[in-house]
């Protein structure tokens, strides 16, 4: 519950608290309002736990910076027990980016209460704020649901920095996820982000050879990043039997790539140069066969180009593949 305002009146932090309303004046009254002390408050609790939420969250958020650093820590605890989703879809936006400052104020204290408190609000709806100061506790309780937060795509790349400072524990957890031995999905449409970005945090981690066997599985993916996040982890650690394999699924994707994914393509086939040049002359001799003409404005051609270089350019001159 907030605290009741005073009996007597405070003009000034009265005049200070309609300040934070201001286009011109808000950022001004905050550093006034913390000069005033702990008599600012019980204002600023009453603006911000019955003071209703609004669609631009600004002045909202400067009163929890405020109280932040006038050490209000129950009243920051208060307003996550106390927060009721709006029904207005523009407003509960808006109010996300308040409970993301509260959550990044409350990192002032890491108590297991605080911790506790965001794992609930994260739980209930996360937030980027909320999700970065869960990380920052660097414990092992929050790496499920941060893994379950790499779907989100407001908070998947604080739950991605949340994962790293637990790399650790997090290793394992991700082995499990692929493995199909956790309790979050990772497999199918509805999960592609996340597996998109395990793929990646695994490839950071480091994986045994034990460990690719599963991953290998993920070359065979519709999915143009999540190939070349399982090429990446197998280029680095596998034998020639996997590495002709790894190539074989890069170029099955290069007819698709966004001009970076190109780039990264182009990166692991020159690291496995012999073996791509290889499949590349392969690739192009079907395509002969099949009198299909050279279409520079294809990523998969760019890519065979890449690979082979003069030798390719030496057959286009010889005149086996026409005009391009």
């Amino acid at each position: 519950m907030s605290t009741p305002l005073p009996g007597m009146a405070d003009a000034q932090v009265e005049r200070l608290i309609a300040a934070l309303e201001s286009l011109t004046d808000g950022e001004l009254a905050v550093p006034m309002l913390i000069a005033c002390g702990d008599r600012a408050v019980p204002y600023l609790e009453h603006f911000l736990l019955t003071g209703s939420p609004r669609t631009i969250a600004l002045p909202r958020c400067r009163a929890v910076h405020a109280l932040g650093e006038l050490g209000a820590y129950s009243t920051l605890i208060s307003y996550f027990h106390e927060y009721d989703p709006p029904g207005d879809a523009a407003v509960l936006f808006a109010e996300d980016a308040v409970r993301s400052a509260v959550a990044r104020e409350l990192l002032r204290w890491k108590s297991d209460e605080v911790f506790r408190v965001l794992m609930d609000a994260a739980m209930q709806r996360a937030t980027s704020g909320i999700t970065l100061a869960l990380g920052e506790f660097h414990r092992a309780e929050s790496i499920p649901l941060l893994f379950e937060l790499l779907e989100d795509d407001l908070c998947r790349e604080e739950a991605k920095d949340g994962l790293r400072k637990v790399a650790e524990a997090a290793h394992p957890y991700a082995i499990l996820l692929i493995r199909g031995m956790a309790d979050l999905q990772i497999r199918g449409p509805g999960s592609l982000r996340r597996r998109r970005a395990t793929l990646q945090l695994l490839d950071e981690f480091g994986v045994t050879q034990d460990e690719w066997q599963d991953i290998r599985q993920f070359l065979f993916d519709r999915d143009a990043d999540v190939v070349i996040a399982a090429a990446t982890i197998g280029s680095r650690i596998t034998g020639m039997g996997d590495q002709q394999g790894i190539v074989h699924s890069l170029f099955r994707i290069s007819g698709h790539l966004n001009w970076a994914q190109e780039d990264h393509v182009c990166a692991l086939l020159e690291s496995n140069h012999e073996t791509a040049c290889t499949v590349a002359r392969a690739i192009v001799n079907e395509k002969r066969s099949r009198g299909e003409q050279p279409n520079w404005l294809n990523p998969a051609w760019r890519i065979l180009r890449h690979v082979l270089g003069p030798e390719l350019g030496q057959e286009l001159e010889s005149g086996h593949y026409g005009a391009a």
